[in-house]
Parts: C-alpha cells; sequence; structure tokens
C-alpha cells in the first residue's frame, strides 16, 4: 500500500511539471509599454494640451482593450477628448474598433478592438486639460502628473516633454516632485527621460513661471479652495457649536429621565432577595436585554432544584478534551416562565422532545432564531413584574432612534462631498453630527428602562454581583465552605463562571454540586478539572450568543489593458 502511494505521488508530481512547463502554461496573458510618451504644450491662460502616445506589446491569451483614467482633481475639466490606435482614429462607441468615454471625475477612456495578442499597438489620446496653471507665492505654478499613478505593467522607455509660451521664461529649474528621470531643456522645450519604469512608479513635476505671466487670476478650482479655507473658522465654530449644544440637550435629557443616584459601589454579602440567578442578571442588563449568561445561571440554578443533570462525557475529539452531556431529569409545573423558555430552548428540536444535549452543542442554541423566544420572556417575565418604566423605554428608543439618525445624515453629507463641489471643509459639519450621534447613541444606551422601585433593587443586585466579581478576582476571602456551590448559579448569571470556578480550583476547592456527574473512578482533583473545562467552555458560548444578539498635483490617474 505504501509502495502504491509513493508511484502515485510521483506521477502526480511529474504531471504537475509537465502541465506547468507545456506552451499553453507558458502563453501566460501579459503585456507591457515598449513606450509611454507625454507630450505638454503649456498654453496661455494656464490650459494644458496633452498628447499620450503608448505602445503596448501583448502576448499570450488575447486583448480586447485597454484603458486610461483622467482624474480631474486641480483643473478646471478635461476637454476635446480624442483617441486612435494605430493611427486610426476611433469614433466612440463601446464595440470593436471605437472608444468608450464616461465619467466625469475621473474620466475614463476605453479602446475597444479585436482579439489582439503577440503583437506591439500604438495607442495615442489627447486631451485638454482647463485651468491648471495656480498662482502661488514663487508665481504661476504648473504642478502635472505626467504618468498614471496606478498601473500594473512595466514602461521601457518614457519621454514627458513641455513646450511652453513663446516670451515665457521659467523661475528657476524645473523640479521633479516624484520619480527618477534625466532632465533636459532646449530653449521653451524641457524633457524628462525616464528608463524601465516598474508598475506604479510616479513622474510629477513642477515648472514655476513669473507671476502673472500665464495666468492673471487663480483657476476656478483654485478659487473655490480659496473660498472654502477662510470659511475654515466659521466651519468649525459652527461644528463645535452643533456638538457642545447636541451634548448639552442630550445632559439635559439624561437628567431629566434617570433616576436618583444610585450606589452601584458598595458590597453586598448576600442576594437582595429571593429574585433567581436569570432575572436578577437580566434586571442589572434590563437595558442591554438578557444575556447568555443569565441562560446559564437559569441553566444551574435548575440543576440545584433537581430538574437538570450535567454528565462528563468519555467522548474525547483531537479537539477538545471535554465534552457534558446536559440531561433532563424532570420537569416541574410550577417553573417561572423564563425557566420553561429556557427548557423548551434545550430540549425542543425540529425532529421533537429530546432528553439530552451536548454543552458543545449550545452554542449552535444561542444564535439560532429561538434564542429571541428565551430573551423575550425574560422580558415579559420583568415587565408583567411591573418593573419596567415606559416613559424610560420611549425616552430611550428616542435617543437611539436619533442618534441613528444622526449618523446617517453624517455620512450622507460624505457621500455628497464625494460627488459634488461642497469642499472639504464641510467635513467639520459631517464630523461634528457623527461624533454627536455617537455621543446621542452611548447616552440612550446608558438610559435604564426600569422603574425608580426596580432601579434601586437592580444597584443592590449590583453590589452582590461586585462581591461575587471581588471573590473571582482573589480579592475577597472566601466566606465558608459551601460558597462555591451556594452562589455558582449566581457567578454564571453575571457573567463570572470561568473566573470563579479557576479561584475555588486555585485554592483547592474540591466540592462539586450534586448534578455533576465526572466520570467514574475520577478523583476529586480530576473532577474539579472537569467542571472548570466546562465553565472554560461556557465563555465561548457566551461569544456566540453575543454575536447573534451593527499631493495636490493634476494628472495622474490609472491605464491598464485586459
Amino acid at each position: 500500500m505504501t509502495r502504491k502511494l509513493w508511484l502515485f505521488s510521483v506521477i502526480l508530481v511529474a504531471t504537475l511539471l509537465l502541465a506547468a512547463s507545456s506552451p499553453a502554461a507558458a502563453q501566460e496573458k501579459a503585456y507591457s509599454a515598449d513606450r509611454f510618451d507625454v507630450d505638454v504644450v503649456v498654453e496661455e491662460g494656464g490650459s494644458l494640451l496633452v498628447t499620450e502616445t503608448v505602445t503596448y506589446s501583448f502576448t499570450g491569451d488575447p486583448f480586447t482593450y485597454v484603458f486610461r483614467e483622467l482624474p480631474t482633481d486641480h483643473t478646471d475639466g478635461i476637454v476635446e477628448i480624442q483617441a486612435s490606435v494605430d493611427g486610426r482614429s476611433y469614433p466612440q462607441g463601446d464595440q470593436a474598433g471605437q472608444v468608450e468615454i464616461k465619467g466625469n471625475n475621473p474620466i475614463r477612456v476605453t479602446w475597444h478592438f479585436e482579439p489582439t495578442t503577440g503583437v506591439s499597438r500604438q495607442f495615442v489620446l489627447s486631451y485638454r486639460v482647463l485651468g491648471v496653471a495656480r498662482q502661488s507665492d514663487g508665481g504661476d505654478l504648473l504642478l502635472w502628473q505626467a504618468l498614471p499613478d496606478s498601473y500594473a505593467f512595466q514602461i521601457a522607455q518614457s519621454q514627458v516633454a513641455f513646450t511652453y509660451p513663446a516670451g515665457v521664461q521659467l523661475v528657476g529649474a524645473p523640479e521633479v516632485r516624484a520619480g527618477v528621470v534625466d532632465v533636459a531643456q532646449d530653449g521653451r522645450r524641457i524633457t524628462f527621460n525616464a528608463a524601465n519604469l516598474q508598475p506604479n512608479d510616479p513622474l510629477v513635476v513642477a515648472l514655476t513661471f513669473p507671476t502673472g505671466s500665464l495666468i492673471t487670476e487663480p483657476p476656478a478650482w483654485q478659487n473655490r479652495q480659496q473660498t472654502q479655507t477662510a470659511w475654515i473658522p466659521l466651519w468649525l465654530a459652527g461644528g463645535a457649536a452643533i456638538l457642545l449644544v447636541g451634548i448639552f440637550v442630550t445632559v439635559m435629557q439624561i437628567q431629566r429621565i434617570q433616576p436618583r443616584s444610585l450606589d452601584t459601589r458598595s458590597i453586598a454579602y448576600e442576594p437582595p432577595n429571593k429574585l433567581s440567578p436569570g432575572l436578577a442578571a437580566a434586571l442589572i442588563n434590563a437595558s442591554a436585554g438578557p444575556t447568555w449568561a443569565a441562560a446559564l445561571g437559569t441553566l444551574f440554578d435548575l440543576a440545584d432544584q433537581g430538574v437538570l443533570e450535567i454528565d462528563e462525557s468519555p467522548e474525547k475529539k483531537w479537539y477538545r478534551q471535554h465534552d457534558f452531556l446536559i440531561r433532563l431529569l424532570e420537569r416541574p409545573s410550577a417553573l417561572q416562565p423564563h425557566q420553561e423558555a429556557l427548557l423548551d430552548l434545550l430540549f425542543t428540536t425540529k425532529k421533537g422532545p429530546v432528553k439530552t444535549v451536548k454543552f458543545s452543542d449550545l452554542s449552535n442554541v444561542v444564535s439560532s432564531r429561538r434564542w429571541k423566544e428565551f430573551t423575550q420572556t425574560v422580558k415579559a417575565e420583568i415587565k408583567a413584574a411591573n418593573l419596567v418604566s415606559d416613559e424610560r423605554k420611549q425616552a430611550r428608543s428616542r435617543l437611539l432612534f436619533t442618534g441613528l439618525l444622526l449618523l446617517f445624515v453624517a455620512l450622507g453629507s460624505m457621500i455628497t462631498l464625494a460627488v459634488g463641489q461642497i469642499g472639504a471643509p464641510f467635513l467639520i459639519i459631517s464630523g461634528s453630527l457623527a461624533a454627536l450621534g455617537i455621543v446621542v447613541l452611548i447616552a440612550g444606551a446608558t438610559i435604564t428602562t426600569l422603574t425608580d422601585e426596580a432601579a434601586q433593587l437592580a444597584a443592590e443586585w449590583q453590589q452582590f454581583a461586585n462581591y461575587l466579581r471581588r471573590v473571582s478576582r482573589g480579592k475577597e476571602t472566601i466566606a465558608g465552605a459551601h460558597t462555591f456551590v451556594k452562589y455558582l448559579a449566581f457567578a454564571a448569571a453575571f457573567g463570572l463562571l470561568p473566573q470563579w470556578v479557576r479561584r475555588f480550583e486555585k485554592e483547592g476547592w474540591t466540592e462539586l454540586p450534586p448534578y455533576f456527574k465526572a466520570l467514574p473512578n475520577s478523583n476529586p482533583a480530576d473532577s474539579m478539572a472537569a467542571f472548570a473545562a466546562m465553565a472554560a467552555a461556557s465563555s465561548s458560548t457566551t461569544g456566540a450568543a453575543g454575536a447573534a444578539a451593527g499631493a495636490g498635483a493634476a494628472g495622474g490617474g490609472a491605464a491598464g489593458a485586459g
């Protein structure tokens, strides 16, 4: 058998090597630019007449299009776009032998042609760019990105040439702001030569002319930019006013609706009343709703009452050393609604009632749609006990809705900014609305939906939860020998089960609840270790429940083929 497997592996590797070296594999689709030349004529008034001549070489599978994207940032627009292939002008259209021109910023130019491979073809694109020259402290500045800023092919040779008007002189030498090129000047013509350019290699050049020699006033885009900059202090003031007034109104709402100050930092060493662990945890988290921890506390509470039994399973997996079976022993008629709902959740499947469920399957249970039935039952039970204030519930809903609305308005204004001409300073207002939306959402989440009496009771339960947390962290002494079992269900309900068990295991505790059945012949230490493994597994189930429960240069652009 081993020999056959070895022979099969040799044949498979040989086949793959032959496939990789076959002519078909060698004909991988690829292209590059033999030349990418750009001729730029600088016109009086600050516009540019640009002619790009690119020679592409195609190999492998056929190519049917070439594209070029032309950004209009820092320009007054691009007009008079014309395109040709191998000296033949292409009319507009989306068929072979035509050029497709669409979009505003960027403008996308796509040459469509018959399937082509194994040859070189020349693509020419000419266009006029309005309002490129800008006013600067040093004079009339021409800042231009001559090559695309996004391309996935190599360029063997590139020459970018600028010709400026007669009677105009440069101020200083030509600058290369990005890229590695050789610069030469012959009269009014400046050339930038580069070779062996790799994908996305840039070329940004700057030419400065005496003030007023090219333009007598700023281009429209620069005027807009300067106006927007001048208004920035007012935008800042408006944004700050929106945020501060919004926070003030929100704080006033919170102070009006919230109950009097409640002390949740004190320590209570006993449960304040006879509330079940599941309802106590739900009361503390009334605004957020019941969590899996509340269900876990209910599970151990039912086990304490003799309804359930938890057995360590002898089955082991390579990825899991321990699993446990939750077994339904009996179903009393006097259970509370949330306890009945949990039993229905655990022991009723699509195929009907069952008597056991694996602990490892609980994450599937709490992430199912039926999990909502348990949480709604808990909420209904709390409301039926007259513990919920309708006024506070409505106020909380209003704040949450307002916060979401502010975030949507902020997002909408940002989208408008991206597609329109409003200007970047408006981001200040958008940012203020977004920040206020987050503040209002947080404020809404902090509002309790409980009545004054229920809020006071929840504060007392929180004090008891603080005590269990301190015990779990080793900051409080253990009161007695039965503390572990006595408060186990409450520790689980408050989300402290793994820490609670680790603390007692570290102290050498081996007393376990009578409903927990370890494997036969397990010594007390092994049984405690198994229980700790079950507690640790509960934290991953808790996570599942939580998941179930929202340069400045003109030019550039992109180029490519396919």
